[in-house]
């Protein structure tokens, strides 16, 4: 079955097993690919932006992942969870006169959120949002488990990491991308079980490996060449790794040097019967990116333990029967078009803001809630003969089997994920009908540019005390203490650039979340990848790879 996206107007199949789980779910097939999809959802998710303000609920000044100008009130996060406010207070009936959509979101923006999306316990990690059980983290964001780590997205099982990238189960890791079980690795990308060593890619169970790729189990490698232990330590011995310069250079050349190598269709492992990218231990899984353990699931993104979903976007966590959710988790089954709903949440619909609640239908921010409507109280017999009516209201007005509209997000379009995933300028965001929200330079600095040494054993105390300048936009920053501390133990240079610059500097050494078709290179079997047949690698097939680098 093929379908016109009626967003960007690309002709998209709808595969046997699609057009299966919609009957399942029961649902119409989606009416946008997968991208746009993804992109709509990801419109509801933000991340890196932490504003402060005050709890509406105690008046005490918080940070915050919403700005001041939002319309709903926004709860302190022990505010939120407490029983000083009730839900159900802002229930409504369902006027059959209006869309769905104007009466839902009516409620979303009278009811209070927390301020922070943040799991317990969380100690010492206040800047850090879509984040739980980390202890003394700063801006880290979609982090979970997690000590002593800076400047992280996507950071878990990890301890003493700085500015890195998609990295689990790794220690002391310094600008790394898509990095697993590595320590003491810097500079590197696409590696696992690594360790010591800077520079590397695509590399797996290498030790003390300088500027390498596409290498197994080896060490005292120097760009690509094996040396002896006492000729690598030489080697060793002339790199500054304190000097921003040198960095620099070697940076440069070994993003020449690497240019030509292999790559493999996509990143993972231990899978079956599977499509995707940066997948692992998955089975029956199309269109998956960034997905562990997972089961029948397709187009879905940054999901862990889920089995039967379609469309879902982060969390998981022993999710089942989930389509067209973002950061549902906990143990959820049945979620249709719901948004941050999560902890053994059931058969809701069109829900917001929901947590171990069950059998709901367009509500936002309740707990422990059960047959509610907008947030209204129903009996089981009232509830369950509204709900149809609702739907068929729905499906008469082109609602039903749409995900929230992009232009009703929370959160302005470049404040989110979708704006990393797909950037608009501010023009075509407006053009939209969607929110943009300019930086606000009302209190931009105009002090003096501090000019920051070459060598990190140059750099003094007083650095932290300075508001640094940013050398590629001239926005500010500033180093705190404790990354000083990590950079003067690991012998690392001061950065150049503000965090998110940083940040988005990674994310250009990782592929867009979209499929190619395209042959290996090797035995010209088609593949699907998320390499497109413009880019420059040489791309195997699985086979193909795995006989070529072992």
């Amino acid at each position: 079955m093929q379908k016109t996206c009626r967003h960007c107007q690309i002709t998209f199949p709808i595969r046997p097993e699609d057009l299966a789980f919609y009957e399942e779910m029961q649902v119409p097939p989606p009416t946008l690919c997968y991208l746009c999809r993804m992109q709509r959802r990801l419109s509801f998710r933000s991340e890196r932006f932490l504003y402060h303000r005050k709890c509406d609920l105690t008046g005490k000044q918080m940070i915050s992942t919403y700005s001041t100008d939002k319309p709903f009130p926004v709860y302190e996060m022990d505010a939120w969870w407490s029983d000083d406010w009730d839900a159900k207070s802002y229930g409504r009936d369902f006027d059959f006169s209006r869309p769905f959509f104007d009466q839902f979101f009516e409620l979303r923006d009278q009811v209070p959120r927390t301020a922070r999306i943040q799991q317990k316990p969380m100690e010492n990690s206040e800047y850090c949002n879509t984040a739980g059980h980390c202890k003394n983290c700063y801006l880290c964001f979609s982090t979970s488990t997690s000590e002593d780590c800076y400047y992280g997205t996507f950071v878990n099982f990890c301890k003493t990491c700085v500015d890195n990238t998609n990295v689990r189960d790794s220690e002391i890791c310094y600008e790394c991308v898509n990095c697993t079980n590595s320590y003491a690795v810097r500079y590197s990308r696409d590696c696992k079980n690594c360790s010591s060593s800077m520079f590397l890619r695509s590399c797996i169970g290498c030790k003390d490996c300088f500027g390498c790729y596409n290498q197994v189990q080896k060490q005292y490698m120097i760009f690509n060449e094996q040396k002896t232990k006492e000729e690598y330590e030489a080697f060793m011995k002339t790199i500054k790794t304190g000097s921003f310069a040198q960095i620099e250079e070697l940076k440069k050349q070994f993003n020449e040097f690497s240019k030509h190598l292999i790559v493999k269709e996509y990143y993972g492992t231990n899978n079956e019967n599977s499509i995707g990218n940066y997948i692992n231990n998955c089975k029956n899984t199309y269109y998956a990116f960034e997905c562990d353990n997972v089961e029948d699931v397709a187009y879905s993104t940054c999901i862990y333990k889920s089995k039967n979903a379609m469309d879902h976007s982060y969390w998981g966590e022993g999710t089942e029967k989930t389509y067209e959710c973002q950061a549902c988790g906990y143990g959820s089954y049945n979620l249709k078009f719901c948004n941050l709903c999560a902890t053994n949440c059931s058969d809701l619909t069109y829900c917001d803001h929901m947590f171990t609640s069950k059998n709901c239908f367009g509500c936002v921010g309740m707990k422990q809630a059960e047959y509610c409507i907008l947030n209204k109280q129903y009996t089981k017999e009232e509830y369950e003969e509204l709900v149809p009516k609702i739907i068929t209201h729905m499906k008469n007005t082109g609602e039903f089997g749409e995900f929230f509209p992009a232009g009703k997000s929370q959160y302005a379009y470049n404040e989110t994920l979708a704006y990393e995933q797909m950037p608009l300028t501010k023009e075509e965001t407006l053009a939209r009908g969607w929110k943009w929200k300019d930086e606000d330079e009302s209190s931009k600095y105009e002090g003096p540019n501090i000019t920051l040494p070459d060598n990190i054993n140059d750099a003094p105390d007083e650095i932290t005390k300075n508001i640094l300048t940013s050398t590629l936009s001239g926005k500010t920053y500033k180093i705190i203490t404790q990354e000083l501390e990590f950079y003067r133990e690991h012998q690392i240079p001061l950065p150049r650039l503000t965090p998110n610059e940083r940040h988005y500097e990674r994310l250009k050494m990782r592929n867009k979340r979209a499929m190619y078709d395209r042959t290996c290179a090797k035995c010209h079997k088609p593949i699907t990848t998320t390499y497109s047949p413009d880019r420059p690698e040489t791309v195997y097939c699985e086979k193909c790879y795995l006989e070529t680098v072992y």
